[in-house]
């Protein structure tokens, strides 16, 4: 059986699992990737007489599966699963499959080290040694901090176990009532999406992308926030409207920022972001260990195998 393998991640990492895929009859394709993900015609050209696929954020829109007549099984390699029209997957038979809680603590992690880099302006620190100066500005502490935290799925709620050792007050926003039953056992305080964003001196932005959360973080909600707050996003770029946000930044609503993701990623040369001196960037990056690669790696691919008859040995 042809298969494709689109993720950047796990095509680094290929040669120690060819062996198992090769003995459980797996002919393994690795396309040419120039840029963050393959879309349009390359990733057709890429899923050419594959039946199955491990994919990135590759663009699996209606136009790509109708000209994927042999694809039989999606395997998304871990969590997000936007970038693929489900709907019309589920019509042509095509199971979506992705690898839920893999990265919760590693993202959590970074989530915390942004919220300190941020309150004791570490960043600025950095930028002004490595201008020659010696700067000490005086920090914020993290104890007594309310820390609102959107999304209260296995990462949110990593969130909130490190926010909680850490002494703050955590407040909480999920749709879910599971979700919202499991956080407040943890310590959150579960409140409306106005009043965590009017309460919290940070936000943490972790829910999933979708319709409902599409640009969720604009302007109204960002005007109700503490004058000099701050904003954290590890989510998904597009819950956060960029334009809104520099604006955010810019007239002194919030004190300083860290995004993790963006709408347009990487953002262009000339996009406003790039110039603010409050922004932390990451790369969307904050999930990336060897250790949890590893681990999303076997559950990617034995998922892939699984959709497709065979239990595979790894």
């Amino acid at each position: 059986m042809k298969i494709a393998v689109t993720c950047i991640q796990l095509i680094r990492d290929i040669e120690a699992y060819l062996p198992s895929l090769e003995a459980a009859g797996f002919e393994v394709t690795l396309p040419e990737i120039s840029g963050q993900h393959l879309e349009g015609a390359e990733l057709v050209a890429a899923l050419d007489g594959c039946v199955g696929v491990v994919a990135g954020d590759d663009q699996f829109t209606a136009e790509v599966l109708d000209q994927s007549p042999n694809l039989k099984a999606i395997s998304k390699w871990g969590i997000g699963v936007d970038g693929i029209d489900k709907g019309d997957a589920a019509q042509r038979g095509i199971p979506v499959t992705n690898t839920p809680g893999a990265f919760d603590d590693e993202v959590a992690d970074v989530t915390m080290a942004y919220c300190v880099l941020l309150l004791r302006q570490l960043h600025v620190v950095d930028q002004g040694i490595q201008a020659g100066q010696w700067p000490k500005p005086a920090g914020r502490s993290l104890g007594g901090k309310t820390i609102g935290v959107i999304g209260l799925g296995g990462i949110g709620r990593a969130v909130v176990r490190r926010a909680v050792g850490a002494g703050m007050t955590v407040l909480g926003s999920d749709p879910s009532s599971e979700s919202q039953k499991a956080a407040t056992e943890l310590g959150a305080q579960v409140v409306p999406f106005e009043d965590l964003m009017s309460r919290s001196d940070i936000v943490s932005v972790n829910c999933p992308l979708n319709p409902s959360t599409q640009h969720l973080i604009n302007d109204q909600p960002l005007a109700l926030m503490k004058p000099g707050g701050w904003l954290v996003t590890v989510g998904r770029g597009a819950v956060v409207e960029t334009p809104a946000l520099v604006r955010a930044l810019q007239n002194g609503t919030l004190a300083g920022a860290a995004v993790d993701v963006l709408e347009e990623e990487p953002p262009a040369p000339d996009d406003p972001i790039r110039l603010l001196k409050n922004v932390i960037f990451g790369s969307h990056n904050a999930s990336n260990t060897l250790e949890a690669s590893a681990r999303v790696h076997v559950r990617a691919l034995k998922n892939l195998a699984h959709e497709l008859g065979v239990e595979l040995d790894l």
